[in-house]
């Protein structure tokens, strides 16, 4: 029994540096997460300047069906990694918005998921602004308290791995329930959206947008292909590339809403050069090009590929297999 065990430890995390070449052929579309997927449960969703999140588009790339409703898009405006949301009031007794609330929800509805299905998750930027803003309510206002997954001010590190740690439990959830793909999207730089600190300015939340994203671009789940959108770099390759290609108001913290008066106050044409639709949102002209980069990764056919086993480590674990082989052959 030992021999068989150890030769199977070997198989399943000796070949890690393999990865597909295909692009995938996807049915339907789930998805999790917070505002940035969130299409129907919070009233005021979407949360951008125009009718629809970047799922709809994305979809359409990649020849997929997603339906803007309730059975398909768990996610919940606010909703953080864990259990909760960041604002207090949002979650009740009988209904927390947490991801992993979220994933439970969805395996009590056990819909029957095909292996062509595409689970999609956004969620971090709730953690992660919550955990750098210094005060109990948002703004200060009365009833806004925020939840702060590991208190005020936890090290880039414990955060991003509390965090990353969350979103692999739910892909792992995911999995038993069927899925045998998943899309997880980074936080993009939320340091450059404007929801700061005074005290900390941006940096606090650039360090934890970065120490995440790092992360997840090694989360690896085994049995299920994992792809992950590096969102900061996607964000930062359209800062680098303006204004050629139509993006002038970049960051920290030009948004498109202006005052009491949202962004869809401004023209169409300047609505489109900015990133930023508010203070922690994106304008619908980079959930454009959120949706196009989705689309190529999925055509692209590579997911997050396991770290292979250094090779002193492998020469040690088939060397106990074959005297544990050879044991065996001796007592038989």
């Amino acid at each position: 029994m030992k021999t068989i065990a150890l030769a199977g430890i070997a198989a399943a995390i000796g070949l890690g540096s393999v990865t597909q070449a295909n692009a995938l052929s996807i049915d339907e579309i789930y998805a999790f997460g917070d505002s940035l997927n969130d299409c129907c449960i919070n009233p005021a969703a979407p949360f951008t300047n125009g009718t629809e999140t970047w799922l709809p588009n994305f979809s359409s790339l990649i020849g997929a069906n997603y339906v803007e409703a309730t059975a398909y898009n768990y996610a919940i405006g606010g909703a953080q990694s864990g259990h909760t949301n960041a604002i207090q009031s949002a979650d009740t007794a009988t209904f927390m918005t947490g991801l992993q609330a979220q994933v439970q929800r969805f395996q009590t509805a056990a819909p029957v998921i095909g292996s062509d299905d595409l689970a999609v998750i956004w969620v971090g930027t709730n953690d992660i602004w919550s955990s750098a803003y210094d005060q109990d309510q948002l703004f200060g206002v009365p009833g806004l308290d925020i939840n702060k997954p590991l208190g005020n001010d936890p090290s880039a590190e414990a955060l991003a791995s509390y965090i990353a740690g969350n979103i692999q439990i739910s892909i792992g959830h995911l999995s038993d329930s069927g899925f045998e793909q998943v899309m997880v999207l980074t936080p993009y730089d939320i340091g450059d959206a404007g929801l700061f600190d005074a005290v900390d300015g941006p940096a606090q939340n650039t360090a934890y947008s970065e120490a995440l994203r790092n992360k997840l671009l090694t989360t690896y789940t085994m049995g299920i292909d994992t792809y992950v959108l590096d969102v900061v770099e996607l964000i930062r390759d359209l800062q680098a590339g303006s204004p050629g290609n139509g993006f002038t108001q970049l960051g920290t913290n030009p948004s498109c809403s202006f005052g009491p008066i949202m962004c869809e106050g401004r023209l169409p044409s300047e609505q489109n050069e900015f990133i930023y639709y508010d203070f922690v949102h994106l304008t619908t002209a980079t959930n454009a090009e959120v949706s196009t980069a989705a689309a190529s990764l999925i055509d692209s056919g590579t997911p997050v590929a396991r770290v292979p086993l250094p090779t002193t480590l492998l020469l040690v674990i088939g060397g106990i297999g074959m005297l544990s082989a050879g044991r065996q052959r001796r007592i038989g």
